[in-house]
């Protein structure tokens, strides 16, 4: 048996899945847990990046008179992918849009970011270099989309992981553990949120549920965390997004500020205690339900704290499987 008190899971975040000792590898990914990334990719947007069609109709106007500041309330990570992957997140969150007369795919978050391969390859680059690591890379939203455009982003996103994908149509979602997943070289699981995808290796939306806070308020938002996970299935993962979500009447009295400053410090400040207080692991139907990912803005607040904390919980795993190791039997009374 391993003594909980002698493991620190959170020293190499670049490596901690594979460094989790085996009792926790061998635990469902549902069942662990993982810190996300919100919006990941936004990153990229570039100095005078157009308008997306994500973004509210006034976005527009304002790009053209204030663009810096459009770009400052647009990007919620200030790490790229690799940076992201380095501090210890393991599931992205992204929004998607087919750019034309291009005809090529871009990220996007309020603005266009990145065009999707160059990052993709990078994600793809590490799990290569290190292969005991496993990413949940969730497809959220898509803009401009037809039905031959979910087709065409299906077979590029199997043309650039092929067999390193945890499939839909031979697996169960329970029996994805650390282990068994990367022992066979499988080290992603794409959730693709929409009905018109035709890709059966790819999870469903109802198999990952991310309720969607849309609160400004600190309070609020923990409310409806605690209010929402009380529903979750135990066969299924399930997404707590710890982020605050500012609207265009809320922004404008604050340009001067940034979503850096105005949201995702003040989550990293008064959330984290909250975040703490969650327990990963499985559970039945008749129990609390537990935690899985947690998702952030600027995951990089803090020398990665949030990463840290997020990762640290699963400790509790083990700690919880110590105690009942170590619960007297009815044999023993």
């Amino acid at each position: 048996m391993i003594d909980a008190e002698m493991i620190d899971i959170t020293d190499d975040l670049e490596n901690w899945m594979g460094k989790l000792p085996p009792e926790l590898r061998a635990v469902p990914i549902i069942n662990l847990a993982i810190p996300g990334s919100h919006d990941a990719m936004s990153y990229g947007i570039r100095d005078k990046a157009p308008v997306a069609p994500d973004a509210d109709p006034i976005v527009e106007t304002l790009n053209k008179v204030i663009p810096c500041v459009v770009k400052r309330w647009a990007v919620t990570q200030r790490y790229d992918i690799v940076e992201q992957l380095q501090s210890g997140v393991r599931y992205f969150d992204l929004r998607i849009c087919m750019k034309r007369p291009e005809n090529k795919f871009y990220f996007v978050h309020g603005l266009y970011c990145d065009e999707i391969t160059e990052p993709l390859e990078q994600l793809k680059q590490f799990l290569r270099t290190h292969p005991k690591e496993f990413v949940v890379l969730d497809c959220q939203h898509f803009y401009l989309f037809n039905p031959t455009d979910h087709c065409m982003l299906s077979a590029e996103l199997n043309r650039i992981f092929e067999k390193k994908i945890y499939s839909r149509n031979v697996n169960q979602l329970q029996d994805c553990t650390l282990e068994s997943a990367t022992a066979n070289g499988q080290q992603i699981l794409i959730v693709y949120r929409s009905d018109a995808c035709v890709n059966d290796r790819f999870w469903l939306n109802q198999d990952w549920p991310t309720p969607w806070p849309n609160e400004i308020n600190v309070k609020k938002l923990r409310q409806y965390l605690d209010e929402s996970l009380v529903h979750r299935s135990p066969d299924t993962g399930y997404v707590s997004q710890c982020v605050l979500t500012p609207d265009i009447q809320y922004i404008v009295p604050r340009f001067m500020s940034s979503l850096r400053t105005t949201c995702a410090k003040v989550v990293e400040k008064k959330m984290i205690d909250w975040i703490k207080l969650q327990t990963p692991g499985p559970f039945t139907v008749d129990e609390k339900p537990r935690s899985n990912v947690f998702l952030a803005d600027f995951i990089d607040i803090e020398n990665s704290n949030f990463c840290k904390v997020v990762v640290g919980l699963n400790k509790k795993i083990l700690e919880q499987n110590s105690s009942k190791q170590g619960s007297p039997s009815k044999s023993d009374d």
